[in-house]
């Protein structure tokens, strides 16, 4: 019951409050603007929410940041921005495949990053 409980309690609200308010934001943009590109949608969404995750030191950020680099590989590569295709998918990708590599062969064993992790 009480790792249930953590789990709930993982975020505080200011920062489910900010997460929220980015989710919101990307959402009334799409719909405000594009209304069209659903993956860009999706890989907004997965980006900010692996950035909170990211922020508290946790793996599954990583895990969702190799996600998003292939999906924004993919986006770049159909607006032909091959710089952009190159950065995510040649060095953001493969650096949070490190990371989460490295995080999970080095767990931080306070509360930090034990309460939610993959």
């Amino acid at each position: 019951m009480q790792k249930l409980y953590l789990k709930l309690n993982y975020f505080t609200k200011n920062e489910l409050r900010l997460w929220a308010i980015s989710v919101l934001l990307i959402v009334g943009s799409f719909f405000i603007f594009d209304k069209t590109n659903y993956l860009t949608l999706i890989a907004s969404l997965i980006g900010t929410t692996s950035l909170i995750f990211n922020a508290k030191g946790n793996p599954f950020g990583q895990l969702l940041m190799i996600v998003f680099s292939v999906l924004y590989g993919m986006i770049s590569l159909s607006f032909k921005y091959y710089g952009e295709m190159i950065t995510y998918l040649g060095m953001t990708g493969p650096m949070a495949l490190f990371a989460l590599i490295s995080w999970l062969k080095n767990p931080y064993n306070g509360d930090m990053c034990g309460r939610f992790t993959l």
